[in-house]
């Protein structure tokens, strides 16, 4: 645990502190008022606790010796004795616990989304998935990024993504997904290995820096593999020659102000709508959710599908719609349709 209001080392020296003080004033009143041992301990113990000390010392070396031990030894253990308190609820306490909650609901997960490294690109592919309420874990080793996951209120696993150990912390075997996006290309080659030996199922999107690097990822197992540079020097020519496109496709895919978004629904075997056609079912006129695109198992996506298109297990379909239009789609497409 890395949170302290007041480290233990500084505790344990400020309780040696008041040993310190304990054992000067034992032997100060052995020495200053001819007392036994076992009477200076308890002369001073009173003392420190300030319960009071009964009969005043005779001398005048043990007046002082009373005075010094009252003015500093009871200062001292009270301000110990409130560190100690702070030191257990504030920080120790409340980390333990925030620990044990974080592992419940990382226990809990399912279907969720990986994000390895929490950098520029992962910092913004968690604000995209928080914008569409998926869950995710952030995996990331360096402390100042799981500091900004504590202040955003993301769930998170502190660790080399590339650690098998740390991935299954994550919880890997229940996630849906998982985005490879360290900084350097070789970090990513070996969190995209370590996930797929877990996971051979599972989908992974990497990032790549350079186009070298393309290759290595998507033999190290990445389904996709994403250059921000390229897509963003797209973006901004396209920007140039396309304004209006552009600005089209900033609203459907969900950087707009509009609420239209562009989803996936994959069919299951035991879909409702199975074995009818698009038109049958009457979707824009039922949900008011436009299908841009069907894709069956196995071929290419059919844009704007024949409306007598038969919809069948395995396929996947591109809509386009509100977040309730497509809510009401799925409750059509219900029991077992699920977006993927």
């Amino acid at each position: 645990m890395k949170y302290r209001r007041l480290s233990p080392i500084r505790i344990l020296a400020l309780i040696g502190v008041l040993i310190g003080i304990a054992a000067a004033g034992t032997v100060g009143f052995i020495i200053l008022e001819n007392q036994s041992p076992l009477a200076g301990f308890l002369t001073t113990l009173n003392l420190l606790s300030t319960v009071g000390m009964g009969e005043m010392p005779a001398s005048l070396g043990g007046q002082l010796l009373a005075v010094f031990l009252i003015a500093t030894g009871v200062g001292t253990l009270l301000y110990v004795f409130t560190s100690l308190i702070d030191f257990l609820i504030g920080g120790y306490l409340a980390e333990l616990l925030g620990e044990r909650s974080m592992k419940k609901k990382l226990s809990d997960l399912k279907n969720h989304y990986l994000i390895c490294g929490f950098g520029r690109v992962g910092e913004q592919v968690a604000r995209e998935f928080s914008r569409s309420d998926k869950p995710f874990v952030v995996v990331d080793a360096d402390p100042a990024s799981i500091t900004l996951c504590k202040q955003y209120g993301y769930l998170f696993v502190e660790g080399d993504a590339a650690n098998d150990e740390v991935l299954r912390k994550a919880g890997i075997h229940n996630a849906a997904g998982l985005v490879a996006c360290v900084d350097s290309d070789a970090g990513n080659v070996f969190v995209t290995l370590s996930a797929r030996v877990i996971a051979p199922d599972m989908q992974i999107v990497a990032r790549a820096n350079s186009e070298d690097s393309r290759n290595k990822l998507e033999k190290a197992g990445a389904d996709k593999v994403v250059s921000p540079y390229s897509i963003g020097g797209r973006e901004m020519a396209n920007l140039m020659m396309k304004p209006m496109v552009s600005d089209y496709l900033e609203v459907v895919t969900g950087g707009g102000e509009l609420e239209i978004r562009v989803e996936q629904l994959r069919l299951n075997g035991d879909s409702a709508v199975l074995g009818k056609s698009i038109k049958q079912l009457q979707i824009r006129q039922k949900t008011g959710t436009s299908i841009l695109a069907v894709r069956k198992p196995g071929r290419s996506f059919d844009t704007n599908p024949d409306p007598h298109t038969i919809l069948e297990e395995g396929d996947v379909l591109i809509t386009a719609g509100t977040p309730a239009e497509t809510q009401s789609l799925e409750q059509l497409i219900t029991p077992t349709a699920a977006t993927s």
